[in-house]
């Protein structure tokens, strides 16, 4: 009976072996395939979809790899597929040239409810950042990352994540509107 046992084990960890379930890299993990997203796309057909006015991040750093995007129903708040329980919202993200991420969410309910949703948080105001002709106001988010926001016309932007402030400010161009 050991021996029959012992034979099955064999077999199903080379099948497993076989069909990918299982890696062996003894240096350490080795880079992987960074998952890709349509963020342009998406934002450009979110509009209808979340019922305000969504503006598409243009000219963002050529180096930057998008690679997730999702959206929270106003009528459900429920958006791809996960129930938030917040605002109607779009986020998208990009992974930077230098391996940080930076996310953009445009959100049409008011700033403290799209803070504490997307943050987990409502935390002080830290400060401002002044990029081009609007004014940010600077928090902190989860696992301490930096978060910037500024409400346009009932429009909230937030702009989170682990990358340097040299890539906020390029979201924050990238999403200018008239103050």
């Amino acid at each position: 009976m050991a021996i029959s046992v012992g034979l099955v084990a064999v077999v199903a960890l080379l099948l497993f072996g076989l069909y990918g379930g299982v890696s062996f890299s003894p240096g350490g993990p080795s880079e992987g395939q960074t998952p890709t997203a349509d963020v342009t796309g998406g934002f450009a057909g979110a509009g209808p979809l979340v019922g305000f006015p969504v503006v598409v991040p243009a000219g963002l750093p050529a180096g930057w790899q998008p690679n997730s995007f999702s959206y929270t129903d106003p009528s459900s708040t429920v958006g791809a597929g996960v129930d938030t329980g917040g605002p109607a919202a779009v986020r998208g993200g990009w992974l930077t040239a230098e391996g940080r991420f930076v996310t953009l969410i445009e959100s049409s309910g008011p700033v403290t409810q799209v803070l504490a949703t997307e943050l987990g948080t409502v935390g002080s105001t830290t400060g401002t950042e002044k990029v081009g002709d609007t004014q940010w106001r600077l928090t902190t988010g989860r696992r301490g990352e930096a978060a910037w926001f500024r409400t346009v016309d009932g429009v909230t932007y937030l702009i989170t994540g682990s990358a340097p402030a040299a890539d906020f400010r390029a979201v924050a161009r990238a999403v200018a509107a008239p103050a």
